[in-house]
């Protein structure tokens, strides 16, 4: 536990002791307010001094010490010191929030009481829907995080530093890759849905409101509780069907203002760049693949290698002496190939080796008996790796919270959030930036021309400095207040508003960059690359505002101190609406001032805009029951309406049961007492639905209309268009969820060992997709329905040991989880493979079977006597091509496409993430502490689409190299270059070689097959820490209580199998093309931690 959270813990407890009246030690103790109880004192009693040390190795403020089977008791103060009289021989029992209970005996001499760290104890409180429970009492599926577990990590959001922390919690680079404003993917339990239109993702609730991780401050949260099957999330109904993300933010404390300060200065290192080929390999490289592909041609002849051959090894400093003429202008080289000589390594070119980040933090906490406070700020500057054109992203964010008692019987509470994000880089890293990025950058290319011009019609770099700023600013404007009224004892009626406001505004501006004329350098011409040839300006701007109202009632009912029962009841109301408007406009008048009102252009504007809102109302309620915490039932009962749907299906039920028997409370398991504190065995159903479509309106047809669009004229303007929409089923309803979960969970060995288990499985029923076929004569694609289901399965384990010897203390935590979907019912009857397919599990890889590289043309003739691959090829098959197996026996390699008629195609492996582990190692001795976390994927196969770059998303050029598309659709890293070649190649034969021969326009040697099927596994360092915390009676010199310096790295090494080209983590990044993306992070940092 490092001192920043002990302190949040050791005030949160003062908190709670302070509010609850003490509570815990009788009525006697209440009416103390903090100070020793005084009973008649006897001749035999005693005082009592001492201090109680948390298990980090500072004072525990607020700890409750009591003398068992008295009335008398004490708190501890700020410096965790107390004193109490007690009878002689009195036994005490001192208990703190996240620590063990201890009983000791009391002493006259002064006591120093070390507390155990329980927070892995099934005994915590557990933030759950509307409530808090006791874990050891949950029956649902509940993971938890605390702050410490993403405390001063140097990650640039909160669901980057959550990746393995919580099994189930699937976090995932699928959207922009490293780029600083990249969010990530999230699920629980793996695929939520393949429903046309449908949204899978969890509801994310901050303080009990709907919000964004990314836009929260991490170092402003106290705790994060996943409500992972049905029993735990059905309280929230309709908007969580595929679980929820509860994050409970820090809240104030009693006593004088603390005041905390920490930062963190950061440097990160691009974690993947590919080695690309130099200038040498690269033209032998392509005239092999010339060769190969057409026998007797080449890329280059015998003069251009050997000028080559004198630049790479310095024998010549001309980088191009070649040129052609395009549209007058003479342009150096011949189509970027012939002409050009020099040896560019161009990842080094655009990418820096080091980027600089700073993050800073000031909080400000206190309060007294009536009120409390929590202020934080703070400020973070993310620089990017881009050399040329930089990229630059900065959070700024202030918190306010406050809540006061002001009467025995009403509590208020205020939280007020304020984030802005700032996102500035080079327009043309837009669009097909990353297409082409890697493409073009070859290594004969120069950088610089013969005349000491930028070489513009080969590179970026003058496009990237110069062709415009893209900037985007998002403002998140959140307030929540709370009314808790207790009119007696136990019943508590709660009132919530909460309002949130966001603010987006992005501006783009593009410019025309020149390339100088390789015979006349004074003249210019636009690249023949670069596609923009006039400037512009363009603004988006958009607002949306979600309004939401929960009046909810609980009342707490003990009977003979044995029945136990939680009453809740209450509704809740939702309303979110947005809007946007594009402007966007040619000819800027000055590169100095690029607005909108600067624009000159009557014919190339362009103006949009729309509106949109959806509204949710709920009634919820839920019984919670149990026997002596031994026998546990929690029933729950939602009813959703949504504007989404129509009337006769706006509405829909979503229950949920529970139940839960701790065996180590029955007396029959008293002789494992003394070593097994809990084993309770849990199970749960429940049904819901879900109402998170992408189409806010999914069952209406909607006309489209465009403004001046026709392609003719009318008097010389051109008219407005329609065209009718699709058929729209008006029957489409509500996607079930029917989630079941088993599990157990232990403890033992005086809570130094935990273990939870789980087993679920969720059926997804009436998913929309595709309809049934109907007759071509109708004209138009049938209606989507809901006719598509699937199961999703799978189990967590969670372990836990945490133990503290004198002034050493560790502990290790590991998880381990996995799930797989398979698909119930789709409309698939021909089976066809590039569809789903009921009875079969998604992320299935069907392939060939490979033999071998044929080392000879003896080797390959014999393998074709027996084996025909005439239907695969492009061309003769020959030495150094692939030998597939004939597992179907007929005598032929042949491909069909269904799933009853595949040929030789059989399933070689599966894409889907298996096995996602994550392992935490912490340790500490006196002031100075170690972590270590680990998380990775055990199991996973992936197959690099042989297409090469032909489409977004693809990453087979990356790995292929040479790819069916031919030059423009290849790439060249060094790993390629373990190609078969015989002894006529230049660079040497290679017989024993990963990849067969590298050819254009066929794919007969990159079909689907084992030999290159990836291992996507990997286990990743993702963070090592060491922190030292300086002692208490040398910082108090200073008027410091508190001072913690710490060094940590991010994404230190990875260990996997997987092909060098390309990051294991980018395999779900959409946003590449020909596998260019924006690199990861590899981050060392440092900082300090101090408390005033």
């Amino acid at each position: 536990m490092n001192h920043k959270q002990s302190w949040d813990i050791r005030w949160a407890a003062r908190l709670l002791l302070v509010l609850g009246g003490l509570a815990i030690s009788g009525a006697a103790f209440a009416q103390q307010k903090g100070s020793t109880t005084h009973a008649s004192v006897q001749a035999n009693d005693i005082t009592v001094t001492g201090e109680v040390i948390g298990s980090d190795g500072e004072p525990a403020i607020g700890a409750s010490i009591l003398a068992k089977g008295t009335g008398l008791g004490t708190a501890t103060d700020i410096d965790g010191k107390f004193s109490l009289t007690v009878p002689k021989g009195a036994t005490l029992v001192i208990s703190y929030v996240g620590c063990v209970t201890q009983e000791v005996k009391a002493t006259t001499e002064p006591m120093r009481i070390t507390l155990e760290d329980s927070s892995l104890n099934l005994n915590e409180i557990v933030v759950v829907g509307f409530a808090t429970q006791k874990k050891v009492n949950l029956t649902g599926a509940v993971g938890t995080a605390s702050g410490k577990d993403i405390a001063e990590r140097p990650v640039s959001d909160a669901v980057t530093a959550l990746q393995g922390i919580i099994p189930g919690l699937n976090i995932s680079n699928s959207s922009a890759g490293g780029e600083l404003n990249a969010t990530k993917g999230i699920n629980i339990r793996g695929t939520a849905t393949i429903g046309e239109g449908s949204s899978g993702s969890p509801l994310i609730l901050i303080d009990g409101m709907e919000g964004d991780l990314n836009t929260l401050n991490p170092q402003d949260i106290e705790n994060i509780s996943v409500l992972k099957d049905a029993a735990a999330s059905s309280i929230y109904g309709s908007r969580a069907p595929f679980g929820v993300i509860l994050v409970t933010t820090k809240t104030g404390s009693k006593g004088k203002t603390l005041i905390r300060y920490n930062n963190s200065f950061r440097f990160s290192q691009p974690l993947k760049i590919a080695n690309q080929m130099d200038s040498w390999h690269l033209v032998n490289y392509l005239n092999d693949v010339s060769r190969y592909t057409s026998p007797g041609s080449f890329t280059f002849d015998d003069e251009y290698v050997e000028k080559v051959r004198k630049y790479y090894y310095g024998e010549s400093d001309v980088v191009a002496d070649g040129y052609h003429w395009e549209d007058g202008h003479s342009i150096w080289g011949d189509s970027e190939l012939m002409g050009v000589y020099a040896n560019t390594d161009w990842m080094d070119e655009y990418y820096k080796k080091t980027a600089f980040s700073q993050e800073h933090n000031l909080a400000l906490t206190g309060g007294n008996e009536k009120i409390d406070y929590y202020i934080s700020g703070n400020w973070m500057d993310m620089g990017g790796f881009m050399k040329h054109g930089e990229d630059d992203f900065q959070r700024f964010s202030l918190m306010g919270k406050l809540n006061a008692q002001l009467y025995p019987w009403l509590k208020i509470g205020f939280t007020s959030r304020w984030n802005r994000t700032d996102y500035d880089r080079a327009t043309t890293m837009s669009g097909g930036f990353y297409d082409n990025l890697m493409r073009r950058a070859i290594s004969i290319a120069p950088m610089y021309d013969p005349n000491g011009y930028l070489a513009s019609d080969f590179n970026y770099i003058d496009a990237l400095e110069n062709g415009g700023r893209h900037k985007e600013q998002n403002d998140v404007f959140t307030n929540q207040f709370q009314v808790t009224i207790t009119p007696v004892k136990n019943w508590n009626i709660i009132g919530e508003f909460n309002a949130r406001v966001n603010n987006n505004w992005t501006h783009e501006d593009g410019f025309p960059v020149y390339a100088h004329d390789a015979v006349d350098p004074e003249k210019t011409h636009i690249p023949t690359y670069y596609s923009r040839t006039t400037s512009y300006v363009s603004e988006h701007s958009y607002r949306s505002t979600y309004l939401n109202a929960n009046i909810y009632t609980n009342y707490t009912l003990s009977l003979n101190d044995k029945h136990n029962f939680t009453f809740l009841l209450g509704s809740q109301i939702e309303s979110f609406k947005d809007r946007y408007v594009d402007a966007s406009r040619n000819d800027v008048t000055t590169d100095l001032l690029p607005v909108l009102d600067l624009t000159n252009s009557k014919n190339n504007y362009s103006l949009g805009g729309k509106y949109q809102l959806w509204r949710t109302a709920g009634f919820f309620g839920r019984i919670n029951y149990d026997y002596m915490n031994r026998y546990l039932v929690e029933v729950n009962l939602r009813y959703d309406g949504t504007s989404r749907f129509r009337r006769d299906s706006r509405w829909v039920w979503s229950p949920s049961v529970s139940a839960g028997w701790n065996i180590a409370q029955e007396d029959f398991f008293e002789p494992l007492k003394p070593w097994v504190d809990v084993l309770k065995i849990r199970g749960s159903y429940g049904q819901l639905a879900n109402q998170n479509t992408n189409n806010w309106y999914p069952t209406y047809r909607v006309m489209g209309l465009s403004a001046s669009s026709s392609g003719w004229l009318i008097n010389g303007e051109q008219s407005n268009t329609a065209w009718f929409p699709g058929l729209i089923s008006q029957s489409l309803t509500w996607e079930k969820i029917r989630n079941t979960n088993l599990g157990i969970d232990v403890t033992a060995l005086n809570n130094r060992l935990t273990a939870s288990f789980d087993y679920f499985w969720r059926d997804n029923k009436d998913m929309v997709g595709p309809g049934v076929s109907l007759p071509a004569t109708l004209g138009t694609e049938p209606p989507a329905q809901n006719l598509l289901s699937m199961r999703t399965s799978g189990w967590e384990l969670t372990l836990g040991w945490r133990q503290v010897v004198g002034d050493f203390s560790y502990d290790v935590r590991f998880n381990l989880s996995d799930d797989r979907t398979k698909i119930t019912d789709y409309p698939n009857r021909e089976g066809d493979l590039g569809k789903y397919i009921a009875g079969r599990y998604t992320g299935e890889i069907w392939g060939l079977e490979t033999k071998g590289i044929a080392q000879t043309q003896e080797e390959m003739d014999a393998h074709l006597a027996t084996v025909d691959q005439s239907e695969l090829s492009g061309g003769l098959w020959q030495a150094g091509d692939i030998m597939y197996v004939d597992t179907d026996g007929d005598g032929k390699i042949h491909k069909q496409s269904t799933i009853y008629e595949n040929g030789d195609l059989r399933v070689i492996g599966n894409s889907s993430p298996r096995y996602r582990i994550g392992v935490n190692l912490y340790a500490k001795w006196k002031g100075i502490d170690v972590s270590a976390f680990f998380q990775g994927v055990c199991k996973r196969d992936y197959y690099f689409s042989p297409y090469g770059g032909q489409g977004a998303g693809e990453k087979g050029a990356a790995f292929w190299g040479a790819t069916v598309g031919g030059r423009w659709e290849s790439l060249f890293f060094d790993e390629h270059l373990d190609y078969w070649r015989d002894d006529s190649s230049l660079l040497g034969a290679n017989y024993d070689a990963y990849y067969a021969r590298p050819l254009y326009y066929t794919n007969k040697n990159r079909e689907a097959q084992t030999r290159y099927l990836q291992n996507g596994s990997y286990l990743r360092l993702k963070n090592l820490q060491i922190g030292y915390t300086f002692p208490e009676a040398l910082t108090k010199r200073f008027y410091v209580q508190n001072l913690r310096i710490f060094f940590t790295a991010e994404n230190l090494h990875t260990w996997t199998k997987m092909s060098k080209v390309i990051d294991p983590e980018s395999l779900e990044v959409s946003k590449m093309k020909s596998g260019g993306t924006y690199p990861l992070s590899r981050t060392f940092s440092f900082g300090l931690s101090v408390t005033l």
